[in-house]
């Protein structure tokens, strides 16, 4: 069975990435000759008796070490090992060291030897063996058919003369049978990679994942107890080649399911199943009996609990790029919001349950719902078709379609401009670089990093157009390093430094930069930033047009860089997918030569031989330069009528003092109330989609 599975694996391998292949090969150079490094870790040898017997000879208490890892330790010297009917005390003596500290994390840990009463007992068990302790049997998902679609007489189709480039043929929207309300489905036949795998994503798009800090909780909380419930079964699939994956987001719930064909109906019929099913059982759940699905859900919630209070550890600059989604994002939920859900007083008096998160998840899944889905590879429309019954019985049968007020939608608010800064919070802050500034200070005593994120915003995707996206990628592009050279290689405020387009809710556009250092306050990395900013457009101004030209050639190259592997495919074409609302006639079809389209405004040719964009005027690189400069003085010197500027600062724990000190100064936010407050002021802005 290994056997087959490694031959399967490596006859069906995809291309990678060559920088991991020579890593990996040079490493194999070690253990094999040079003919063998490909098929070396796919190649079983044959079975040999001897060296199995020898090998389960070491299983034995005398040969083992047992690791025990738990939140809280019992420091008592005395150690308890217990079975059904025995109790064995070790206590601390010559053979067995007392409790020590660890010294890098402070860990305490302690080393106890087995004694021979019990060792002697696990290798001569006077109780029958456990049935589960056995072998498994044959793995259902092992793959044996390895037919292609594609190679099917009524699909195939007669390329002629000139070859046809299948990756530029976009998935198409099926017809689906009875109209299926609340389902849209994409299929693409495979005809490319000629490899026996599909891959199948769902998004069930519900307007009450993230309705609230409660229900987004309950929805992590599923996620958790769900993979661990199932991670005993799809075992099999996992090692056999096939994957699953199931995930919330604020718009919903995810499933992505991905693997060899033939098997992958079974796996999508196990997972859709048992997700409705483990549902229906936690609504019947009696908490207090202490069931393993009880223990599964208190498990889930001690450890999203642990999870969501290291996210207060993070670094520094990844805090501050944390603070700046909380100003600039409508309608999100701060990390404090879910702590509460999890501990405290709030907690204490409505605790969580599993028939709430039952009954808040099934509401998610099948209640008000809109669903698309992408089925990509070895794939037929029959086989589509199959998928989208599956969704149908187990996901819309009691659904109602959402309306499209009902469709979730992230928006990102819009920063004050100067004026607008003023009108918010008066003359004080007029002559202030930075009006809005919000701050924060580490919550680990041991951070001793201070970072900063400045963020300029362009504006909606849509307000920019096509030539707008384009030409803010192009300055993002030709940032990034000069940032990294000025701020770090000259200045060396710190090892962390970089330059880039921001992405927020909705589609709108920014100009960033972040900087973490040991040795500089925030206030000063953000004077540098600024100052960088002025360097910056004089570098612009100083960039020959063919430089520009060359720059731009670069990002295209990016853009237009075709897929090597299905997987690559798929991840593209989803992403215009899921870019869609599928509740409104206007919005509702993805684009997918979108990227096309921005690698054609970026296209300059010589004067007088134009550069074929429809959506643009640039036709010349001394076009594409007027543009630039156009666009980075409207939008981010310090001048500029549209200049829409914040920052985020974070500071080290030792500079606790500096953030006290700016506590209730004007345009500084000292916490989350502050932000909030602010917000109430700003507008949004649009969130139409830039190709319409």
């Amino acid at each position: 069975e290994m056997r087959d599975i490694s031959r399967t694996n490596f006859e069906w391998r995809e291309n990678g990435d060559p920088t991991d292949f020579c890593s990996n090969a040079a490493e194999l150079l070690f253990d094999y000759p040079p003919h063998k490094i490909l098929i070396a870790s796919s190649q079983s040898d044959p079975y040999n008796d001897v060296i199995a017997k020898q090998f389960f000879e070491r299983f034995s208490p005398d040969n083992c070490i047992i690791s025990i890892v738990q939140p809280e330790t019992d420091m008592d010297d005395n150690v308890k090992s217990e079975d059904s009917t025995t109790t064995t005390t070790t206590t601390t003596d010559d053979k067995n060291g007392p409790w020590q500290t660890e010294p890098w994390y402070g860990a305490k840990y302690r080393e106890v030897n087995i004694s021979d009463e019990l060792k002697e007992k696990w290798s001569n068990p006077d109780q029958k063996i456990d049935e589960r302790l056995s072998l498994p049997q044959l793995n259902d998902f092992i793959t044996t058919d390895f037919s292609l679609r594609s190679e099917d007489e009524k699909i195939v189709v007669d390329k002629g003369e000139n070859d046809v480039d299948y990756r530029e043929i976009p998935p198409k929207l099926l017809s689906l049978e009875n109209n299926m309300a609340g389902l849209t489905m994409w299929h693409k036949l495979d005809q490319t990679f000629k490899v026996p795998k599909s891959y199948i994503r769902l998004q069930i798009t519900s307007p009450n994942a993230y309705r609230s800090p409660r229900s987004m909780t309950y929805a992590r909380l599923f996620q958790k107890v769900l993979e661990d419930d199932l991670n005993s079964y799809v075992y099999d699939a996992t090692v056999a080649g096939c994957y699953y994956k199931v995930f919330c987001t604020p718009s919903g719930f995810r499933i992505n399911i991905s693997g060899f064909s033939e098997k992958l109906p079974l796996l999508l019929d196990v997972v859709v199943s048992r997700v409705m099913s483990i549902i229906q059982e936690m609504k019947e759940e009696n908490h207090a009996e202490n069931s393993p699905l009880s223990l599964k859900f208190d498990k889930a919630v001690e450890n999203l609990l642990r999870e969501t209070k290291n996210f207060r550890m993070d670094s520094p600059y990844e805090t501050a790029t944390y603070l700046t989604r909380m100003l600039l994002e409508d309608n999100v939920w701060h990390v404090d919001n879910y702590i509460t859900e999890m501990e405290g007083e709030y907690f204490d008096k409505n605790p969580l349950t599993l028939q709430e998160c039952a009954s808040v998840v099934d509401e998610c899944l099948s209640e008000r719902t809109l669903v698309q889905s992408l089925c990509m590879g070895n794939i037929d429309e029959d086989g589509v078709l199959g998928v989208a019954k599956v969704i149908e019985e187990r996901f819309l049968s009691r659904s109602r379609p959402l309306t499209p007020e009902e469709f979730p939608r992230l928006r990102s608010l819009k920063t004050p401009t100067r004026e607008e800064a003023i009108q918010i919070f008066g003359q004080d802050v007029a002559s202030s670089p930075i009006p809005i500034v919000v701050e924060d200070v580490a919550s680990s005593e041991s951070e001793e990093n201070h970072a900063v994120e400045v963020v300029l915003q362009a504006g909606a995707e849509y307000d920019l157009g096509f030539e707008g996206t384009a030409i803010i990628e192009l300055i993002g592009h030709i940032a990034y390093n000069s940032a990294f050279n000025q701020l770090r290689t000259k200045e060396q405020l710190g090892y962390i430094v970089s330059a880039y387009i921001k992405k927020s809710a909705g589609g709108v556009s920014s100009l960033g930069v972040v900087v973490q250092s040991a040795s500089t306050l925030p206030d000063v990395l953000e004077e540098r930033v600024l100052n960088w900013l002025d360097i910056f457009r004089s570098e612009l101004e100083e960039i020959t047009p063919e430089r520009y030209a060359m720059e731009a050639e670069a990002i295209v190259a990016q853009l237009l860089e075709r897929n090597m592997r299905l997987s690559d495919e798929v991840a593209s074409s989803w992403g215009e997918i899921l870019s869609t609302d599928p509740s409104s006639k206007r919005f509702k079809d993805p684009q997918f030569t979108r990227v096309k389209t921005i690698a054609q405004v970026l296209t300059v040719d010589e004067p007088g031989e134009g550069s074929g964009s429809d959506v643009s005027d640039i036709k010349t690189s001394a076009d594409l330069k007027k543009k630039v400069l156009n666009f980075y003085d409207k939008y981010f010197t310090r001048d500029a009528p549209q200049r829409r500027i914040m920052s985020s600062r974070v500071y080290g724990y030792s500079a606790r003092s500096n953030y006290e000190a700016n506590k209730e100064k004007v345009g500084i936010l000292s916490n989350y109330d502050d932000t909030r407050e602010l917000k109430r002021f700003l507008s949004v802005w649009p969130s139409a989609p830039y190709w319409i």
